[in-house]
Formats: structure tokens, C-alpha cells, sequence
């Protein structure tokens, strides 16, 4: 059912992207920016802040230290001007995320409590970002500025990390590399893996945006942008990560958030312009 609604979402977003990108000869340009300018396409890339979050009543929350790790995305954006000055941007994007979790030691440690676990998820993303443009100055020089928020549509790939704890030092060599692997018996766990028996590999989320946009030359634009993340859907809802070197059990009732800052570089395709002045009778040889 959640696989469903998931790819229920996905189609619809991305019905929308297609309307509006059929609807751009109708549009008007932004002031000061590309003149004609209906589809923008490019290159994206940039770093990444994550972490995650327990749910508001979670248990984990007292148990565990969560920290941010870097990571990094790459991909296509393209950018499709709605009105005036309001711009529909979407991304198709690999990105990894992560966190890395202390457990908080107390009087009830035992051999299944955690000492240190990193891990870096791997994702397709999908933002769909309506943003708005604004003309801004600082002393002579002006420069345009954006707002925006929408959705972001993940799948989860995988992932990888490493983790440490009593038992760990005791059966293996200490600190243990580990693999995710999805849909498997948790009680077949080899000892380089950890067991997601039941992952929400669709995950949605909400983005905020900031950023500034820069025309180096004509019909070319690059953008620097801020976004923050709040994801809404946990790793599973359903099952633990289960490892095979240890008895500890990572709990998934975990959200993924984080900031990323991108820049894209983008070509103007001017599809209006170039149809214009041109004829469609071929003309006859004489």
C-alpha cells in the first residue's frame, strides 16, 4: 500500500512538470533574466549535511547521540518558468545521506548496547521546488535572489557504514564494515551486513530554499542554492536493522534531514525563439 501511494505521487509530479513544460510558449520572461528564456537544462552538483531524527514519542531518544555526516549529490536539473517570475524546479539526483549514532551509556549497559555506528544511505531524489525570483541591490551591483519550497520524492538504493560495540571487539575484529540489504530473513544476516526486512524505499519529504542566480553570459545561467530537507517518511516503519556480528538491532523509525547546497549551470533552450522568422514551405530549386 505504501509502495503504491508512493508511485501514485510520482507519476502525478511528474504529469505536473510535463503540463507546464508543454505550456512555456505562453509564459513571460523573468525581469533581467534570459530574455525568452521558457526551459532552462543542466548539470547540477554539490555537498551535502545529514542527519536523522527520531519520531516526537520515540523511546531511542534518550538512548542514543545522533550526529551529521557530509555527503554529496550529482545530477540533472531542469527548470521550467511558470509566470512571470515564478520558476517550477526539478532535479533527478544520487545523493547519500547519513548519520552517525553514539549510544548513551547508563546502568542498565549490556553486551547488545551500542558503542559507535556510522552510516551513508544512497538515494535517488527527486525535489520539485516552485520557486519565486526577486531583483536585489548592494550599493551599484544587483543580483536576483530566490524563495521556494515543495516535495522531494526519494528512493533509497542502499547504503554502507560501520559499527562497534562489546560485541564486536568480542566475535569480530572490533570495528565492523557493513553493507544494507533489503527483504532479507534477519536471521540470515551474513557478518558484513545489515538486514532491512521490511525498508520504505519510497520516502517524501518537504524542502525550503534560498539562493542566488547569475547570468555569465547570454542564455546561460548559474545558480547557487541553499536547501534545507525535513523528511516525513521513516527508514521502516515495520523492521529494525538487524546485523550479523552483533545482537544489537538499529532502530529505522528514523526520518532523514539535513541541508545541501547545489550549484547548477544551464543552458537556455529558447524552444519559442527558435521557431520564430522560420517558415515551414520548402522553398522550390530553380
Amino acid at each position: 500500500m505504501h509502495y503504491l501511494k508512493a508511485y501514485t505521487l510520482v507519476a502525478s509530479l511528474l504529469l505536473l512538470c510535463s503540463s507546464i513544460a508543454f505550456s512555456q510558449s505562453s509564459a513571460k520572461p523573468i525581469p533581467g533574466a534570459a530574455k525568452g528564456a521558457q526551459v532552462l537544462v543542466g548539470a547540477i552538483a554539490g555537498a551535502n549535511y545529514s542527519w536523522t531524527s527520531f519520531g516526537i514519542n520515540s523511546d531511542f531518544k534518550g538512548m542514543y547521540k545522533v550526529r551529521p555526516v557530509f555527503g554529496y549529490h550529482f545530477g540533472l536539473h531542469t527548470s521550467f518558468r511558470v509566470r512571470k517570475r515564478f520558476f517550477l524546479n526539478t532535479s533527478v539526483i544520487y545523493s547519500t545521506k547519513g548519520m552517525t549514532m553514539e549510544g548513551i551509556k547508563d546502568t542498565y549497559t549490556t553486551t547488545q548496547d551500542l558503542d559507535y555506528l556510522k552510516a551513508k544511505y544512497n538515494y535517488i531524489d527527486m525535489p520539485i521546488i516552485y520557486t519565486a525570483y526577486f531583483k536585489g541591490s548592494f550599493g551599484k551591483s544587483s543580483f536576483k535572489y530566490s524563495l521556494g519550497v515543495g516535495p522531494n520524492v526519494s528512493y533509497w538504493l542502499g547504503g554502507k557504514g560501520t559499527i562497534e560495540n562489546t560485541d564486536t571487539h568480542e566475535f569480530s575484529t572490533g570495528v565492523v564494515k557493513y553493507k544494507v540489504v533489503f527483504k532479507k530473513d534477519p536471521f540470515d544476516a551474513g557478518e558484513n551486513e545489515m538486514v532491512v526486512e521490511k525498508p520504505t524505499r519510497f520516502q517524501l519529504g518537504l524542502n525550503f530554499t534560498a539562493g542566488l542566480m547569475f547570468e555569465p553570459v547570454r542564455n546561460h545561467q548559474m545558480t547557487l542554492t541553499l536547501r534545507y530537507e525535513l523528511g516525513h517518511s521513516y527508514l521502516s516503519r515495520e523492521s529494525v536493522g538487524s546485523f550479523g556480528p552483533t545482537y544489537f538491532e538499529q532502530p529505522l523509525s528514523i526520518r532523514n534531514q539535513g541541508f545541501r547546497i547545489s550549484l547548477a549551470y544551464l543552458i537556455d533552450l529558447k524552444v519559442e525563439q527558435r521557431k520564430k522568422g522560420k517558415s515551414t514551405i520548402k522553398k522550390n530549386n530553380r
